[in-house]
């Protein structure tokens, strides 16, 4: 396992475009309670499986962690991927992870999606009512999306200026971007 700080700070952040309605969450449990029939189950799996979604939590569909990280991580930093300056400062906690969306497990590893359940201190912000309601066990986004990013607040600063120099980029070069990461943005 990777440890967090091994990752620059400006890709520090978990991604999402998705959140479980609770029908979403009850179609979710049925799908890997079927896939499970033959399997060992684990205290997570009970634990999900158990899980009644309280006011004060959401379940997200994150998309490709930056690092390995394991529940009851905290996190303090909600934001708009799009448009990076539309964040909020609000504690909460990983409380569960659903490993490609069928196993529940104590980890996110690097590179995978995951189903997250977070746990807010008081209520869910509202920017997160900004993401995609999914009400199935699929997808059924629309065309247009928003994105919201998870992170803490002391590596928000350098997420939101690589994120605002990857869109001025990605305006001035279209899918040529990438090479000119590294040279200065001209203002």
């Amino acid at each position: 396992m990777k440890n967090e700080e091994d990752c620059t700070k400006n890709h520090r952040y978990l991604f999402s475009d998705m959140y479980l309605s609770d029908k979403g969450i009850e179609l979710s449990k049925k799908a890997i309670i079927k896939r499970f029939a033959d399997r060992n189950k684990d205290e997570f799996y009970h634990r999900y499986i158990n899980w009644k979604r309280q006011e004060n939590e959401i379940i997200v569909f994150t998309l490709y962690a930056y690092e390995d990280l394991k529940i009851n991580k905290e996190f303090d930093c909600i934001f708009n991927i799009n448009n990076p300056d539309e964040f909020v400062f609000e504690k909460f906690i990983l409380t569960q992870s659903v490993y490609e969306g069928w196993a529940p497990t104590d980890t996110i590893d690097r590179g995978h999606k995951n189903l997250l359940v977070f746990r807010f201190e008081k209520e869910i912000p509202k920017i997160l009512f900004k993401l995609h309601k999914e009400e199935t066990h699929g997808d059924t986004r629309p065309k247009d999306y928003v994105k919201l990013g998870f992170c803490n607040k002391n590596d928000f600063e350098a997420i939101a200026n690589g994120l605002k120099k990857y869109h001025l980029l990605r305006e001035k070069y279209g899918t040529e971007y990438w090479k000119y990461e590294d040279k200065e943005t001209e203002e």
